[in-house]
């Protein structure tokens, strides 16, 4: 477990932006993985934890105040949402969402799980040719 109370978060704003630093994105980035590694999905194979899955692809979406000046000055936490495209055993498709929290030196982040059928991770990952290779294989189509 990533002890929390030694890293402090360090956030910039510049022009009514929210930047984390690099050492606090990095944490984030770790206690992340360290909570979605312990998640537990269901497989055709059986039950297995997020380390078993492989994560093709992960979209972020920014802090959705950012040009809230009046939401700045607020001590609430940053709220920010990650989705992570994840394959697994069977095969087996997920799209795992963090729900993340991060303030005062410390990561919160609850995850919403959601299965996909294959059609809907193709759906979902279309246009990232990569991406898809990832969870496919190789033979992409056009």
């Amino acid at each position: 477990m990533v002890d929390l109370t030694s890293t402090i978060v360090v956030l910039l704003v510049m022009g009514g932006s929210v930047y984390l630093s690099l050492r606090g994105r990095r944490k984030i980035e770790r206690e992340l993985r360290a909570t979605f590694d312990r998640k537990t999905f269901d497989t055709p194979q059986g039950k297995v934890t997020g380390e078993a899955l492989k994560v093709v692809k992960v979209s972020r979406q920014t802090v959705r105040f950012a040009a809230d000046d009046v939401y700045q000055l607020a001590a609430d936490p940053l709220p920010a949402d990650t989705f992570w495209y994840c394959v697994g055993p069977g095969p087996s498709y997920f799209l795992a969402i963090a729900i993340v929290q991060v303030g005062y030196g410390k990561v919160d982040a609850e995850w919403v799980i959601r299965p996909l059928t294959e059609q809907r991770m193709r759906g979902a990952l279309i246009g990232d040719r990569k991406a898809t290779a990832l969870a496919f294989g190789s033979a992409v189509e056009g």
